[in-house]
């Protein structure tokens, strides 16, 4: 069992960075990304005969969803006083990279949220987590390298993004770690960006 869950976290924590391989195209690495989600469910199911409960997964009751709610609504807060910070203290952001999300269609950037908060909570939070505590035995490496794999993911973003995902991916983790609550993880994430993708841009528009 650790032999599969060493190769299965090594693996799917390792294939994003391969997506900078592939041709440009928004909806193609989104499209690739739901392919990896769907290869980490086969993995868990077939080969590590396990269920999605082995990854952190919980009921959603009322609760969680208001809960995740809540937390998403503090998080973008959150959030956009770190970007504040990190623009006031004049490290580089990619502009071409948020220029390229900015530029999308509503109906696009809801695709990258639902995304962002089903996938990215599954990879870099659930699965890598609970597998990595399995081998480790220890929550601060188990919480650690996932967000360090999630930094480097984005290391061509410039160092103020850096930062940012750092922050941003530390405090998702901090939250997983404490609840061990996947679905309200995912709440929490898409309100977040809905907020910040969606509702702001519409707001500062009009």
């Amino acid at each position: 069992m650790k032999i599969k869950s060493l190769i299965g976290v090594c693996s799917f924590l390792g294939i994003p960075f391969l997506f900078k391989l592939l041709p440009q195209g928004m909806l193609l690495h989104e499209a690739a990304f739901w392919l990896l989600f769907l290869l980490m469910l086969l993995w868990v199911y077939k080969v590590e005969k396990q269920n999605i409960v082995s990854i952190g997964w919980k009921q959603l009751t009322a609760k969680s969803i208001l809960s995740g709610i809540g937390i998403g609504l503090l998080l973008f807060i959150v959030f956009g006083i770190i970007m504040a910070g990190i623009q006031a203290a004049g490290l580089p952001l990619n502009q071409e990279v948020a220029q390229m999300i900015a530029g999308q269609s509503y109906p696009v950037l809801l695709l990258i949220v639902i995304r962002a908060a089903i996938v990215e909570e599954v990879l870099y939070r659930g699965y890598a987590f609970e597998r990595l505590y399995q081998l480790t035995k220890s929550k601060w490496l188990a919480a650690l390298l996932p967000v360090v794999v999630f930094m480097l993911a984005h290391l061509s973003w410039g160092m103020g993004h850096l930062v940012f995902v750092l922050v941003a991916g530390g405090l998702f983790m901090l939250l997983y770690v404490s609840k061990r609550n996947l679905g309200l993880l995912m709440v929490a994430h898409f309100t977040t960006d809905v907020l910040a993708l969606l509702v702001l841009p519409m707001l500062v528009e009009a």
